[in-house]
């Protein structure tokens, strides 16, 4: 299993995460944005407006190493923080375009390699941190 269940419920309540690529002259770039749990090939699913000219796309293919970030605060303490960090590498695959037009059929897929979590999981609270070994990434074509 690439996340628990109480990660993948986590995941999915929450509207956007933060995605951190690796520029070509080595600068971190942190963006804000929408994304999907890809449950069926166990990968995180970004989307976007003219997803082929961005930034974090042209940084993908050259230095395919990301980590993404989701978090919220519930309370102002220690228990009310939680996040999960997900490193792992990232493609360019081919999604579908929304009817609408807004988003291109270009997507980033990111495949974890590691996770990090803080209090995400009631039952066991506090920091968890695990690799996903090669056989369980679900090495898939690039398709969505």
């Amino acid at each position: 299993m690439i996340l628990s269940d109480a990660e993948q419920r986590f995941l999915t309540r929450q509207p956007r995460g933060h995605l951190s690529t690796i520029g070509p002259d080595g600068t971190p770039q942190v963006k804000p944005l929408g994304f999907t749990w890809n449950a069926a090939l166990g990968t995180i699913d970004i989307a976007g407006f003219n997803m082929a000219r961005s930034a974090k796309y042209r940084n993908i293919a050259a230095n395919p190493r990301v980590a993404f970030v989701v978090d919220e605060v519930t309370e102002a303490s220690m228990e009310g923080a939680h996040f999960l960090e997900i490193r792992g590498t990232a493609e360019a695959a081919v999604g579908r375009s929304s009817a609408d037009g807004h988003l291109a059929p270009e997507i980033i897929r990111i495949r974890p390699r590691r996770v990090i979590a803080f209090n995400v999981d009631p039952g066991n609270p506090g920091f968890q941190a695990r690799d996903i070994p090669a056989d369980d990434a679900h090495d898939q074509p690039n398709v969505a």
